[in-house]
Parts: C-alpha cells; structure tokens; sequence
C-alpha cells in the first residue's frame, strides 16, 4: 500500500502536523523513487534530507502496522537534531519517539524498546545492544543511516546492515549522504555494505533542485608567511631532506624531493622496514633497518612540524614541542624522539619557536580572521559564524586569542576524546552549545570535524577554514554548514607555497571525481531503467578500490555466516572489545555474547578460561610500556587455562630486537604458563574464541560465574564463593583450598608455607591470604 501520491497527499497524512512541511517536488520524487528498497540517496546539504527520512518512516509504519524504525547518526548532536525533527513534524505520540544513548542502562534501553516507534541512535549504542542480544530487531522494517558514506571498513554502520538483513525478513534501508566519496569504488563500497539496490542523486544543477539553492560565496585569500617562520621552516625542511636521502640510499623511497614525499608514503614504509628486517640475516644490514625506522619516525614527526608551523602556527607548534618534552621528562619517549630533541639544529628550532611565542605572535591568520569576524558581525549583529580547525590545538589557541574581545562572543566545538590536557567536550555539553549558539549566547563556534556533519544551524551565514584539508567529503561537510535556509559566505585562509595550497588543489581534483563519479553512476542508473546494460554491472565487487581523506582500517565481514549451534555458547567480553571486529564477527555466527567491563581478561569462556588478545603492535608496545607482564600475571592468578592470542606477526611491525621479542614470548610460556596461540586476523580470532567455547562448554553446560554474581545460597557454594572474593583466587583455586583445609577457619589461620603446599596456590597468593585474614578493619566513614 503507498499512501503518498505525487500531490498534497502526504502533506495530509493523520501522522504529520498541519502547515509543518512545504511541499516540494524533488523530495517526492526521491519517496516514490526509494518505495520499498534499499535506497542510497545522495543530495546537497540544506535540502531537507530529514523530510525524505520522515516521508519513509511515516510510510513504513502505515504499510507494517506494529513496525519500528530506527534513525542513526554518528554523533549525538545530530541524533538529538533529527529526533527534535521528527518532534514537531509528526503527531506520533512523544513516548514512542525516543533516543537511546549509552548513557541510559542497558536495562532501561531494553524496557524503553517496547514502546518504541521510531528509535534514535548512534551506531555504537545500536550495535553494542545487537551484540548482546539485549532486544529483537525483527519488527523494525526501516533503518535510515544518516551520513553514510562513514559505511566504509570497519565502522558500525556496516555491522548493523549486515546483521539487519540476515534477522529481518520485510527489511528496508536508506543511506543519506551529501558525499558519498571522491571514486565510483568508494561509493559502490558503501553501496554494497549497505546492500543499496538503487541511488538516487541530486546536485545543484537539476531542475527541480535548483530552486531551493541558496547562493553561497566562496572565497580564498592567500596569506604570507613572515621572515621568522620562513626560517623554521627551512631548518625542518632540511632535516627532512637529510632524512629522506638516507631512506633513499637504504631502497625505501624513490625521491629525497619534499614536495614528492607525503606523511602517507612515510607512514607506510614501517611495515616494509619490517618486512626487511624479519628477512635479513646479517647484523650490519639489520643494524641499517633499525637506524632507518628511527629515521623514519623522526621524519614523519619533522614533517608533522613543517605542516604546524605553514598552518598553525607558533602556538601549534610550541604546544607540540611541550608534549614530547614531557614525555622525555617522564622517561616514556622512544630513543628517536630523545635523538631528535638533542639535535643541535632542532634546539635551534625550539629556541626561534619559543622567542616568537613569547613575543605574543601566533600566525598571520590570526589576524585575517580576526578582520573577517569583525566586518561580518558590524554588519550584522545576529550574524552566526563556524570556524574549522583540523587540530584542536589550534582551536584552544584561536579561542584564547579571542577571549578577552567584546564583539566576537566565542566557545570552541570539539569531540569528547580526552586530547593531553584538554578534556573535550561530553555530548551533553555539545547539544548545550549549540542551543546557545542558535539562541545567539555565542556568535562563533571554534570546531573541529565533529562540527562538520549534518549539523543544522540555519542561522549560520558565515564558515571560515582557518586550515585547508584535502578531503573532498569533508571539505562539502563543512562549506554545508551555512546557505541552508539563506545566502551564505565561505572564506578559506591558505598559507602561500605550502601543503595549504597543495591540499586545495587534492580537494579540488576530489570533488570534480566525486561530481564525474555520480554523473556516470546516475546515467547508468538511467539506462538500467529503460533496459540498457552498463559496464559497470560487471565489476565485481572485490574490484571496487578508491581512497579518501580517512583510512580505514578493513576487515571484511561479509564473507561470515551464521552457525546454527552457535547460540548454544556464551562468551564474556569486555565492553572495551567492541571496537574490535572480533565481537562484530563473533555475533555474526550467532554466539551468545554477554558484554561486562572487565578487570582481568578480554574475553572469558568459562571460570577456568579467559583470554587476553593483543594485536602484534599492541603486543610490542605493552612490552616497552611495562604493561604486558602485570596483564598476563593477573590473568594466570585468575584463570586456570589461561591463554593469549596474538593477532599478526610481532616480528614484522616491531620496535624492539628480535631478541627481546623471543625473550617475552618465552617468558609468557615458561615463566608464566600462559599458552599463545596466533591468528592472523580478527576473523580468525573470532572463529578460534567460538571453538574453544564449544570445546570448553560442550561439556559444561553451567553459566559463567564472575564475581559480580550474588552470592549462592547453598552453604558450600557460599564458601566457595568468599573465598574466590579474595584477590588472585579464583574459583578452581577457592574449591582447592576448601578441599584439603575444610574450613574459612582453616584457611585464614594457616602460615604461608601450609597454604603453598595446595595445589594452584603459589606464594605471592599465599601472601596475600595472610595478610588479608590478619587485617585489622578500618571504618572509613
């Protein structure tokens, strides 16, 4: 049943409010165009995307009575955006619109789920609850991933699509997206994540889109760098030239050219050093891999400084030099970092960097867009600006630049992760700040890319890029931030003859591929509509490739099918693991997954078993931060069969010796007698955990006891149980105890060497059974 006609049809539908929607016709066309498939929807920004999702939403609850809908989002911003939205559009009643986000408990979520009509989410929330199977999804019968071209590798958007069409018979998506990606590859990728049957594109030249687009004006003004930056920046640049000839004499790259070199190619010569390393079998020319990973890693930073320095600015660039001191202070920094801060020429960087700061000089941008500011709000007071930064760095010190100035009213708009010091800001305190900057509290908004996307500040004429990034997605994100609802204006500030200009001309050279790709793939849309074949029908889809602005980092899930015995095994995870794809993968074949914060173990298949997982970097890491062996230790106290598996090759991504490598591994197994076992991806992990949870549990059918548990009411469990509560002991070792002394009396009043004659009781555990049974109570209160 389509209840919507090409007339006013929808606009008088019992679900929607009266006078809350202004007709018109493309988004309509989109409607009838998407009914009843997976629809991809691409469509400049301002162009009311939001009525296209309420029109399918309204029309999938009309046709599947008792249905739901979910919306995502990737913030929480515009997740509280769509669902203010979807409030004052519809006549759904208020307690059938709600968002669920991680702050509600995962009990609550679940009863809230009943009386859900349409469901707003972060991915993260969605896909954390479908992992533990905390509600069915089986009578949703629409989900709309808002920004969709983030369904690329790794992220939740392709977890959940994937799960909803293997659970979900009468199911429908819609992607919306402003930009999709710069390739064809890219954005058939998300169409084939996403499982997209037919895309619907429109751009600012077709005809029943032109009328609502507002006039936005572009402007880019170069700006100079002064004498003094000019000198740091040789200075770097040289190191970095020095830098380059040496990898070019080891074969490692093909130019010592600076402007040939980018800090991609440097990031991904570590793992051919490694390669060669794991390869060579004489000493000097492993001794001359070493020194070229050194090298490497200080170019990437030299180069980091360059890019700071043209774009940033002093205060960038001394806030750096602060950290990595830091680190060197504390002793946490990595002999190629200590190297590069005692270098002569470098110090000699420092000391023009920190004569500058003093100064008070930050960059000459500082002062372009301080003119900008200031011409646009005389002119007009209710004038509402958005400023991009790529660091937050640079947003700290733009914002305390600004102050102490009367005029310009302004608050910074960043992420929650905590960076060094700076904390961020919570999702609460974003949905804060932009109400204040709409009700005019601030006039300016300072943000990095989270201020980027689907934001819907209609007040907002002004964006200013104090920086340029050479992403054509991001860079349409962020200009579509004004010239939503009125005329707009863009000012991009560019650093003449630096990697400013060389990142406009990437973006550029992007988004004239992203308008070439959507051309081809909108007439090839048109030609299969009318029967004709298209070559691009016999591309496989391993064929699609494409890069963008963000790497990903891919692991194919496609490929992983339900087991049907799967659910009869539980696995304990650590809520910290689902950002790993080893969870995504391991409900995918249907197992039963239990998500708990964990103080020992990332996975737990039964009370005698728990695993530890690091991936081969992680592994290396944990060895020079000290972390490894404290893990591994608390793991063999709490587990009987204790085991980590080592995902990839440590050998071939290492930062330490061949020979401390082999030291560790053989330490874990003899001193520690944890078994290692190594897959080479996460999907192998995943099919290694289900193995052993069948293997382990085929014969134990009892759930897995942790210490959260309450307490067991048969007496001899209760014992059990006390004892198990005392740290290092678990459940095997409690049983153990009870076994050969009888009694809580017995135990707590044995002497150490008693207690180490038990089987699985060492000395560090006898240790700590004395000392706690001799512990004199302290009432803290």
């Amino acid at each position: 049943m389509i209840f919507v006609k090409v007339n006013e049809d929808f606009l008088s539908h019992p679900l929607i409010k009266e006078n809350t929607i202004s007709r018109r016709d493309y988004q309509e066309n989109i409607f009838i165009n998407c009914l009843n498939r997976n629809c991809l929807v691409v469509i400049p920004t301002g162009l009311g995307k939001t009525i296209i999702a309420l029109m399918l939403t309204v029309q999938r609850l009309t046709e599947i009575e008792k249905s739901k809908v979910i919306l995502l989002a990737p913030t929480k911003p515009l997740v509280e955006q769509h669902y203010n939205s979807f409030l004052k559009l519809t006549k759904l009643p208020e307690e059938s619109l709600i968002t669920l986000t991680g702050t509600i408990i995962p009990e609550k979520r679940k009863q809230l789920w009943k009386g859900i009509r349409i469901a707003f989410m972060t991915p993260q929330v969605l896909q954390n609850d479908l992992i533990s199977n905390l509600y069915s999804i089986k009578d949703v019968s629409l989900i709309i991933f808002d920004e969709c071209h983030r369904a690329v590798g790794d992220y939740a958007y392709c977890f959940i699509a994937k799960k909803y069409r293997e659970n979900v018979s009468n199911m429908q998506i819609l992607g919306l997206t402003a930009s999709p990606g710069s390739t064809e590859g890219k954005i058939n990728e998300i169409k084939d994540n996403l499982y997209i049957d037919h895309i619907e594109i429109r751009t600012e030249k077709d005809l029943d889109v032109k009328p609502y687009i507002h006039q936005v004006d572009n402007e880019w003004i170069k700006i100079k760098l002064p004498s003094e930056f000019l000198e740091i920046k040789r200075i770097l640049e040289d190191k970095l030239r020095s830098s380059y000839k040496i990898l070019k004499e080891n074969d490692l790259i093909d130019s010592y050219d600076i402007s040939k070199i980018t800090r991609k190619d440097l990031l991904k010569l570590n793992n051919l050093i490694n390669k060669r390393i794991s390869a060579a079998r004489d000493d000097d020319h492993k001794f001359q891999l070493f020194n070229a990973k050194k090298i490497t890693a200080n170019a990437i930073r030299l180069s980091h400084m360059t890019e700071l320095i043209e774009t940033q600015g002093i205060s960038s660039l001394k806030d750096y030099f602060k950290k990595n001191e830091e680190k060197i202070r504390k002793n946490t920094a990595n002999k190629s970092l200590r190297e590069l801060f005692n270098d002569k020429d470098f110090k000699k960087v420092q000391k023009l960097t920190y004569d500058l700061y003093s100064e008070g000089i930050i960059h000459p941008k500082i002062e372009e867009l301080k003119k900008i500011l200031i011409n646009q709000i005389n002119k007009n007071l209710d004038s509402r600006i958005l400023v991009f930064c790529h660091f937050r760095d640079s947003v700290n010190n733009i914002v305390k630049f600004f102050k102490e100035n009367d005029i310009i009213k302004m608050h910074k708009f960043v992420g929650q992760a905590k960076k060094g010091s700076d904390k961020g800001l919570t999702q609460k305190e974003q949905i804060r700040l932009l109400k204040e900057f709409k009700e005019g509290i601030y006039n300016t908004l300072v943000g990095t890319s989270v201020a980027e996307e689907g934001l819907d500040i209609e007040e907002c004429d002004l964006v200013v890029f104090y920086d340029v990034v050479p992403s054509a997605i991001r860079s349409i994100q962020r200009r579509g931030r004004t010239g939503r609802k009125k005329e707009g204006k863009v000012f991009v500030l560019m650093a003449e003859n630096t990697r400013d200009e060389g990142y406009y001309w990437a973006e550029k050279t992007k988004e004239k591929n992203m308008k070439v790709s959507l051309e081809r793939i909108k007439n090839s849309e048109i030609q299969s509509r009318i029967g004709q074949s298209n070559l691009l029908n016999f591309i496989s889809p391993e064929k699609h490739g494409g890069t963008d602005s963000i790497e990903q980092n891919t692991t194919d899930l496609s490929s992983i099918k339900k087991v049907d015995v799967a659910g009869d095994f539980e696995i304990v995870c650590d809520n910290r693991e689902t950002a790993s794809p080893v969870v995504r993968a391991l409900s995918l074949m249907g197992v039963n997954l239990k998500l708990e914060q964990l103080q020992v173990a990332d996975y737990i298949i039964s009370e005698r078993v728990g695993i530890e997982r690091k991936s081969a970097k992680d592994f290396n890491d944990s060895i020079i931060d000290g972390r490894l062996f404290s893990e591994l230790s608390e793991l063999g106290e709490n587990f009987s069969r204790p085991i980590l598996i080592l995902e990839g090759n440590p050998f071939k991504v290492s930062n330490i010796s061949e020979n401390a490598l082999y030291g560790a591994l053989t330490s874990i197994i003899v001193n520690l007698g944890i078994s290692i076992y190594k897959t080479e991806n996460s999907i192998e992990t995943a099919q290694f955990l289900y193995h052993l949870a069948k293997k382990e549990q085929s014969f134990t059918k009892s759930t897995i006891k942790l210490r959260f548990d309450k307490a067991p009411i048969e007496i001899s469990q209760l014992l059990e149980y006390i004892v198990a509560g005392i740290p290092g002991v678990n459940t095997l070792r409690a049983k153990s105890l009870l076994k050969e002394l009888k009694t809580l009396q017995n135990i707590f009043l044995s002497d150490i060497p008693d207690l180490t004659k038990i089987e699985n009781i060492g000395k560090k555990i006898a240790q700590e059974i004395y000392r706690i049974s001799r512990f004199k109570y302290k009432n803290s209160s």
